[in-house]
């Protein structure tokens, strides 16, 4: 096995509105479940190079964590209605997150995985009509890199909060959200909370 054969097995998705299937979002993080299923192929590969290594046992255990996690989450979400579980983005970064839990990405500030990527007029003004049509009053922005952009699109449209929240990288150690679980708890009650003050 190796890291080819490994996301393989993860079903990659593509990321942006347009669908293009070789651009592939890595936000695969946002899911438990495939996350999960990483565990156990890093530990089926590391079996090979390293047999007398406990990896199965450390990753079936782990696997089980976040398999809890994700109940937890899916409960947690539970209440939100169909109407409320649209995403804006201030890039392609909740994809994996929209498909397990059952959100749709209405779109991103910055239609691509990499928050380095630039902003485009004409996009942003149909986005801003979608966001004025569906009533949707939170952007989510990462915290790692500027949300002007964001903020420049709320302050336009009015009504709606940008929220920021960790997409790409935990928090440091011994923080709440400084461990994967910790991590995910702690950016759906972000999500949560946001779509609650808009319901």
């Amino acid at each position: 096995a190796n890291v080819l054969e490994i996301g393989a097995r993860l079903s990659p998705l593509p990321f942006g509105a347009s669908g293009d299937s070789d651009s592939l979002d890595p936000h695969v993080w946002f899911d438990p479940l495939r996350m999960a299923e990483a565990a156990m192929a890093i530990a089926s590969a590391l079996d090979e190079v390293a047999p007398d290594g406990e990896w199965s046992a450390n990753a079936a255990a782990y696997a089980e964590e976040l398999r809890s996690a994700d109940e937890r989450i899916s409960a947690t979400l539970a209440g939100i209605a169909e109407a409320d579980r649209l995403l804006v983005t201030n890039h392609d970064s909740l994809g994996y997150f929209a498909d397990r839990y059952d959100f749709e990405v209405l779109g991103s500030v910055i239609p691509s995985s990499s928050s380095l990527a630039a902003t485009s007029p004409a996009e942003l003004d149909a986005l801003a009509a979608d966001i004025e049509a569906t009533g949707v009053s939170a952007i989510f922005a990462d915290t790692q890199n500027s949300s002007d952009d964001a903020d420049a699109l709320a302050n336009r449209i009015g009504d709606v909060d940008v929220i920021s929240m960790l997409t790409d990288t935990l928090d440091e150690p011994g923080t709440d959200q400084g461990t994967y679980v910790g991590w995910l708890r702690q950016n759906v009650e972000t999500i949560v909370e946001a779509l609650g003050r808009a319901s």
